[in-house]
């Protein structure tokens, strides 16, 4: 925030107070556009965040601070993020989240999931009819002869996937997680507020949720894609070509 105002010549607070309108505004026109899609296949995963201070220094009833999850659902095909939700990482916000899937979807869908236990029950409650679901759980080998703080930091090896089919006759070539958890990175590398070791994390949960508001925005109608060659939202059919930052900006402030 300090960087892009010292570039644009102006105080911090006009770049929030913008970020929040703008941010606000980038909603609304994704709410607005993204309805009645077409989708072979759907992933859908969480990712974490920190908001304000850590968890372990936050009360029960602080719901818009500490650890914060923003939950995503992407299109296989498209790479399309048509639908997000941040907030604590429960049953009553997983619900909410597909909830929003659902409205937003046509037709039979393939959803695959991580373990997650609440997705089993709120998948299927609103998209039982024309639903083929599968959850993938990725199994890890974790270096227990190592010490705790190096432990903490190295990487894990994966050591094979558990498939468990939850409804209907989902297609075992689209039981996937991988271009969801490749959104989550793009989301993390593209937004300072998600990096982990570091001091970019947001002060308040909604300056958080208006930032992931315009980077989605930009990502689905201006970030051309390169397995694609154009923007998901030109390949999922909502618009007819790329839009440009300043298009976007005047879309969404119609």
């Amino acid at each position: 925030m300090r960087a892009t105002a010292r570039l644009a010549d102006c105080h911090p607070r006009t770049v929030l107070s913008v970020l929040s309108t703008v941010g606000e505004k980038c909603g609304q026109l994704h709410d607005r556009l993204a309805r009645n899609l077409k989708v072979g296949s759907l992933q859908l995963d969480e990712l974490w965040s920190r908001v304000g201070i850590s968890q372990k220094r936050t009360t029960e009833n602080d719901v818009e601070r500490g650890d914060q999850y923003t939950y995503l659902a992407v299109t296989a095909r498209e790479k399309f993020i048509a639908s997000y939700f941040t907030g604590k990482r429960n049953y009553e916000n997983t619900e909410t989240f597909v909830a929003d899937v659902a409205k937003r979807i046509i037709g039979r869908v393939q959803v695959t999931t991580d373990s997650y236990r609440p997705y089993q029950s709120t998948v299927r409650r609103h998209l039982l009819e024309r639903l083929d679901f599968a959850t993938m759980q990725k199994l890890y080998a974790v270096p227990f002869d190592l010490p705790d703080k190096i432990r903490r930091y190295t990487p894990q090896r994966c050591i094979g996937v558990r498939v468990r089919i939850q409804a209907g006759s989902p297609r075992p070539d689209r039981i996937s997680t991988s271009f969801v958890e490749r959104a989550n990175l793009s989301v993390r590398h593209f937004n300072k507020r998600f990096a982990r070791l570091g001091l970019g994390w947001s002060r308040k949960l909604d300056n958080h949720k208006n930032a992931l508001n315009l980077f989605i925005a930009a990502y689905n109608f201006c970030k051309i894609h390169s397995t694609l060659g154009t923007t998901p939202a030109h390949g999922i059919g909502i618009t007819s070509q790329a839009w440009s930052i300043e298009r976007l900006i005047e879309e969404s402030t119609k």
